[in-house]
């Protein structure tokens, strides 16, 4: 069977809501987006991380990078929703 080349907003999104798994480790994922001085980003390991609340009306989330087992590193970046590009390594469509 072959993997999905394509995810949908809106799927994305419930995704990315989910931060923690049944088995109690967080919901790892890869991310490219653009960010608002327009530089392409990319975050081969990251995690959802909150954000205050008036940028979360902005529709952005809070992407948190970390190592292979979890752990943060660096500082949590905000992401517009509408400037996600790709989401485990599939291309993100309307």
């Amino acid at each position: 069977m072959n993997k999905p080349t394509h995810i949908r907003r809106n799927l994305m999104l419930k995704e990315l809501d989910i931060r923690w798994l049944p088995n109690g480790k967080r919901n790892i994922f890869s991310i490219k987006y653009v960010d608002k001085s327009g530089k392409l980003r990319y975050i081969p390991q990251a995690y959802v991380r909150g954000l205050p609340y008036n940028v979360q009306d902005a529709r952005q989330r809070g992407i948190q990078p970390c190592d292979c087992e979890g752990n943060a590193e660096g500082h949590v970046y905000p992401a517009g929703i509408d400037m996600i590009v790709m989401y485990n390594n599939m291309e993100v469509i309307l």
